[in-house]
């Protein structure tokens, strides 16, 4: 009975993991801001924050695993990790 009651948590929190995965959008704003800091513009002047994101989010990918993301972002000529995104949030480290 105990194996059962595991089986059935373990597959709960699968599928929420599964479904609650933050979108593509929020994990390339996120690596952004995490590489680049105080860099970015602010959001309340979007004429300047969307052109910045045009070009800085062309350095980043975003790796859809099957419950949660990988976000990688290019120094030079290769991919770094720079966080995972999982059950709505992104991990940045």
């Amino acid at each position: 009975m105990g194996k059962i009651i595991l089986i059935i948590l373990i597959a709960f929190a699968l599928f929420a993991a599964y479904s609650s995965k933050p979108d593509d959008k929020t994990c390339i704003i996120a690596a952004v801001k995490a590489v680049w800091g105080n860099r970015v513009p602010n959001e309340k002047l979007p004429m300047y924050f969307n052109q910045f994101m045009d070009i800085a989010s062309q350095s980043v990918k975003v790796n859809d695993w099957i419950f949660m993301k990988s976000i990688e972002y290019k120094y030079k000529n290769e991919y770094k990790t720079v966080g995972f995104g999982a059950f709505k949030k992104v991990y940045i480290f």
